[in-house]
């Protein structure tokens, strides 16, 4: 990730507490180091999907989700799932 543009630095975190994968925690330790970052981006995974809304909750943010593109500051691409 460090050799993306734009991308100046990349925080790795281990503490026992992580170690179960639980969404609780991992929110905590993403809002404690969030500060004034402007966005915080994470894969389409289930942690991901389970995290980032108590990350969004905690901060007083709205989450983006299944983001695919970004268009300008206001308009995203996501999939459309059909069948």
């Amino acid at each position: 990730a460090a050799k993306i543009a734009g991308v100046s630095k990349v925080l790795c975190a281990e503490d026992a507490s992580l170690g179960h994968r639980l969404a609780e925690p991992t929110a905590a330790l993403i809002v404690s180091l969030a500060g004034d970052y402007e966005h915080i981006v994470a894969p389409a995974t289930t942690d991901a999907k389970n995290v980032l809304p108590r990350v969004a909750a905690l901060l007083d943010v709205m989450v983006i989700s299944d983001v695919s593109g970004v268009v300008d500051a206001d308009t995203f691409e996501r999939p459309i799932y059909a069948g």
